[in-house]
């Protein structure tokens, strides 16, 4: 038969195991989570700092110059219009076709405006005889001044017709303003036309001009007269000299000025009208200028700003930039020498951020 003290101490020994089992339980979880709290604390502060590239800024020899693109134009363009009311007779105006100044381009229905001008010829020379035989008469005494004053104002009146009616004889010819090509034609032989109807269109291609638009920094470097190279992507290789016709004295909503740049244009690598072209303005002399990458901008040219990584951290920083160079920017002032500008990775960055250097370049490429 059993003792009924070993009995009794069983259920005791039972509470303890299992009292022991649960104190370890919670032990285990609270060392779970301090040790998950702590490595994710670990990854949170490795993911606030924000990968990036930079480059140095660096010093490096330049030379004063500007390039810029823009649209090639005719030297002279103009719309020719009729200044007679008839019929189109005749037409010698070809798309494509060289004309000289003067060349006659349409001619309208003349046979009224022949008239005039043979019956106004044959008024004015009666008036110059009249004028010559009253002038010998008066001489002699043998008409008054009354009568010959009388016969002097009609051969002005009789000169007036004349002219007028050769003017409207000449507009029956419609003619080429200037040496150039006929671009368009808007009517045909037999077409009715009226007074002040456009009839064709022109332009001159002997000279052609490039227009610019150059940014108030640098328009102090564009003056009439200045000599230019022009280059197109068409004739690679091949460069063309170029001469400022005129500079805009009023700037646009986007503070460029107008610029003009006239040249001959070659009869082997021909400029046509609408097609791109390349200004370039060379300086004379290199000089040493601070350079930073196009690529380190956030913002417009305008407000040129950009990240600096010191410490660890990135900060935004505006600066005053210059020449613009084909993949750099001069830099005037807001920035020095060996400072480290963010080039990759700056959509993500704030200012002050925390960041981590990934990749570093240590010369830019040179201008």
């Amino acid at each position: 038969m059993k003792n009924p003290e070993t009995i009794a101490g069983k259920p005791k020994k039972h509470k303890i195991v299992v009292a022991l089992l649960f104190i370890s339980l919670l032990l285990a979880l609270v060392w779970y989570f301090q040790h998950h709290a702590s490595q994710k604390a670990v990854t949170g502060r490795a993911i606030e700092r924000i990968p990036v590239s930079v480059a140095l800024v660096s010093k490096s020899a330049v030379r004063d110059s500007f390039s810029t693109v823009g649209t090639v134009e005719a030297f002279r363009e103009a719309d020719i219009f009729s200044e007679s009311t008839g019929l189109v007779r005749k037409v010698s105006a070809e798309p494509g076709s060289p004309k000289k100044a003067g060349d006659v381009l349409f001619v309208v229905d003349d046979e009224l405006a022949t008239a005039r001008k043979r019956k106004a010829d044959a008024h004015y020379r009666q008036a110059k005889r009249d004028v010559e035989r009253y002038k010998n008469l008066f001489r002699e005494g043998a008409v008054a001044l009354s009568a010959y004053e009388s016969v002097q104002l009609q051969l002005e009146e009789a000169e007036a017709e004349f002219i007028a009616a050769n003017r409207k004889y000449s507009d029956t010819r419609v003619k080429a303003p200037f040496s150039g090509i006929v671009t368009s034609r808007f009517v045909e032989q037999g077409e009715l036309v009226q007074e002040g109807k456009k009839v064709a269109q022109m332009v001159d291609m002997m000279k052609v001009k490039v227009i610019i638009f150059v940014p108030e920094r640098e328009i102090v470097k564009f003056a009439e007269g200045a000599l230019l190279t022009v280059t197109s992507d068409l004739y690679p290789g091949e460069a063309f000299s170029g001469k400022v016709s005129s500079v805009s004295n009023k700037a646009g909503r986007d503070h460029t000025f107008r610029v003009e740049v006239v040249l001959q244009n070659p009869e082997k690598s021909v400029f046509r009208s609408g097609m791109f072209a390349r200004v370039i303005l060379k300086g004379n002399e290199d000089r040493q200028a601070v350079l930073v990458p196009r690529v380190a901008l956030v913002s417009g040219i305008r407000n040129p700003e950009l990240f600096v990584v010191r410490n660890g951290k990135a900060f935004l920083k505006p600066f005053v930039a210059g020449m613009e160079l084909q993949k750099q920017l001069e830099v005037l002032s807001g920035l020095s020498e060996g400072e480290q500008v963010v080039t990759s990775g700056q959509n993500e960055l704030h200012d002050g951020v925390d960041v981590v250097i990934i990749d570093q370049k240590k010369n830019p490429t040179a201008p």
